[in-house]
C-alpha cells in the first residue's frame, strides 16, 4: 500500500494521521531547471552501512550535546523515466569515506619471560568479558552512497559490453 501511494496511486486506500484535521501532505515536485533526471537531496546520519567490500560496519555517531556527527548527502532520482529523452534514471554512486567502530577480540597473554624480568606481555584491553580481552578499533573505511541521477539509455550497456555467444 505505501508502494503505492509513493508512486501517486490514489486507490492506495486511506492514509493515517495523528491529526485527522490536518491537510494531506503535499508530494515532492520538481521545480528547477528542465533536466532528463530531476533528483532531490537528503541528508543521512547513517549507523550501520555496508562498506565497499560489502561488509556492515558501525558508523560512529555521537549526537550527545552535539559532539561528533557524520551527516551524508544521499542523492534520490525522482522518477524512473527520462524528461526529453528516451531512458531511464537511475542513481550514480559517488565514495565517501566514514569513522567506523568495530570490537577487535585479543587472545589471552602470553606468559613468557621478558628481557626486564616480567613474567606478561601488557595488552590493552578497552573492556573486558567473560570470554576475554576486547579492543575497540576506530578507523575510516569507504562507502558507495547514490551520488546523482543520471539518464541511461536502455541500449547503453548492450553497446558496450562485450558478449560471450556459445556456438
Amino acid at each position: 500500500m505505501l508502494y503505492r501511494a509513493i508512486n501517486g496511486d490514489s486507490a492506495a486506500g486511506p492514509e493515517r494521521r495523528e491529526d485527522p484535521g490536518a491537510p494531506a501532505p503535499v508530494p515532492a515536485r520538481y521545480e528547477g531547471p528542465p533536466t532528463p533526471c530531476p533528483a532531490r537531496v537528503e541528508y543521512a546520519t547513517p549507523v550501520f552501512a555496508r562498506n565497499y567490500q560489502g561488509v556492515w560496519r558501525y558508523v560512529v555517531q555521537i549526537p550527545y550535546e552535539g559532539y561528533f556527527t557524520q551527516t551524508v548527502e544521499v542523492t534520490r532520482c525522482m522518477q524512473s523515466r527520462c524528461h526529453f529523452l528516451e531512458g531511464g534514471c537511475l542513481s550514480s554512486p559517488r565514495w565517501v569515506s566514514l569513522l567506523v567502530a568495530e570490537l577487535h577480540h585479543q587472545p589471552q597473554p602470553q606468559h613468557e619471560e621478558a628481557q626486564d624480568g616480567s613474567s606478561e606481555k601488557s595488552v590493552h584491553c578497552d573492556t573486558n568479558t567473560s570470554q576475554g580481552c576486547y579492543q575497540v578499533r576506530l578507523y575510516y573505511d569507504w562507502f558507495l552512497v547514490p551520488g546523482s541521477c543520471k539518464c541511461w539509455r536502455p541500449d547503453y550497456f548492450a553497446r558496450y559490453v562485450r558478449r560471450h555467444h556459445e556456438l
